[in-house]
């Protein structure tokens, strides 16, 4: 670090996420080749991220806020190049966590074969106890970079390769992701690929955390930076997701859908939603009103809906045993809550719920319907002031079979009823 020209440029953008940066940024400053800089580019924050990065690291990084929020990492990755000294971009997002070998592997990469794209391998963690993980840049068939995704904390390019085939671009007229897009775009274009063949990337994907940006957590990103610093860290890391996936994980690959599927946008949109970045004011609760589930995008905590005989429309929750279901309501003296719950999973689960309102644990009264289908009310007499969020606690979610496949799932939730308590 600290050469005029490094070998790489290390580019994090981010957006209103500085309680998570601060682990990549130590994650990044730990590797263990050193010829790097770091530039760190606000998509508009509005937060104090400026601040703890002062405060944390000084002059060991570079930080530029752009004057307006563009919405996508496209613009804040295109800012980092234009500022980028080295000959090499290395990208890492602001809640992604690498091993401290991860620019060690790739510049090892980059000397043997000299590609475009050096990419590393990647897991994907779902949220906590979802037994959810995807597995993505390894390879030793070129032609992958054309059917597999590899995320931008995975790969590093040529800091002259945008200036061949175009830099990042805007996500509204787009039908693939903007980091979907730029490695098609490469692969068309006739760039070549080649991995490490190893794990070196820890990712805690937003887009798997529903309304993650609305509600934001760092523990997974601390504790794994934890872990991969103990001795030995990274091999008892992947010993335990081995295990998991004995124990009956789900695993996958991160395979390209046909994009042409989607309207220009679409996709941009719905992450955008899913993430909580989508914001209306919440609107007056004046009266009892009954929700009935929808299909928002919902990351892990939903599966697709569904219709019940009986109850109509009902969503399964998904693999994270955690689920959140927002409510964009206020009511200054709070609510009474009724849910009807079709089912559980798995009966065990029923005695073993506990349920937040709005991320307090919530006393509840859960009663069973001649149906088999349950009903579960509560009160919450604090004001609700930016909309009412109920999560759902449950110590795992369980195998099941429904019209989409097997799955892994919790309670399957149908409406919920909401009346303001008169203060």
């Amino acid at each position: 670090m600290g050469k005029t020209s490094p070998f790489f440029s290390v580019v994090i953008p981010t957006y209103n996420s500085a309680a998570l940066i601060v682990h990549s940024v130590r994650a990044a400053l730990a590797q263990t080749f050193r010829d790097f800089e770091i530039i760190v580019v606000g998509d508009g924050c509005t937060d104090n991220t400026g601040d703890i990065l002062a405060r944390e690291f000084g002059e060991e990084i570079r930080w530029k806020n752009l004057e307006r929020n563009s919405g996508s990492q496209s613009t804040p990755n295109n800012e980092g190049i234009r500022l980028a000294r080295g000959s090499h971009i290395a990208y890492l997002g602001h809640d992604d966590i690498w091993s401290r070998y991860h620019l060690e592997l790739l510049a090892q990469v980059v000397r043997e074969t000299g590609p475009d794209f050096a990419v590393s391998g990647a897991v994907y963690y779902g949220p906590p106890g979802s037994m959810f993980y995807q597995f993505t840049g390894i390879f030793d068939d070129p032609e992958t970079a054309r059917r597999e995704f590899f995320p931008p904390s995975s790969f590093a390019h040529k800091r002259d390769l945008t200036d061949r085939i175009g830099g990042w671009r805007e996500p509204d007229e787009l039908r693939a992701p903007v980091d979907c897009e730029i490695l098609l775009r490469g692969a068309s274009l006739g760039c070549r690929f080649a991995s490490t063949k190893t794990i070196s990337v820890h990712k805690f994907a937003a887009g798997h955390r529903y309304l993650s940006y609305r509600f934001p957590c760092h523990d997974e990103q601390k504790n794994m930076l934890g872990r991969l610093g103990e001795p030995a860290g990274d091999a008892r890391v992947l010993s335990e997701i081995v295990a998991d996936i004995n124990n009956g994980a789900t695993v996958s690959g991160v395979w390209y859908p046909d994009f042409e599927c989607f309207a220009p946008g679409e996709l941009y949109r719905r992450n955008r939603h899913n993430k909580g970045l989508e914001r209306t004011p919440p609107r007056l609760l004046e009266k009892m009103e009954l929700f009935i589930i929808d299909d928002s995008p919902a990351a892990l905590d939903w599966h697709p809906i569904a219709q019940h005989p009986i109850h109509g429309p009902f969503r399964w929750s998904g693999p994270n045993p955690n689920p959140a279901h927002l409510l964009n309501v206020r009511a200054p003296g709070g609510v009474q809550v009724r849910i009807h719950i079709v089912d559980f999973a798995n009966k065990n689960l029923a005695g073993s719920l506990k349920i937040d309102i709005n991320e307090r644990e919530t006393n509840f009264l859960c009663e069973k319907n001649a149906d088999g289908s349950y009903v579960v009310s509560a009160t919450f007499s604090e004001a609700v002031n930016d909309g009412l969020l109920l999560r759902f606690r449950m110590p795992a979610s369980v195998p099941i079979s429904t019209e989409f496949g097997t799955c892994r799932a919790g309670l399957a939730l149908s409406w919920v009823e909401i009346a303001p308590l008169r203060e």
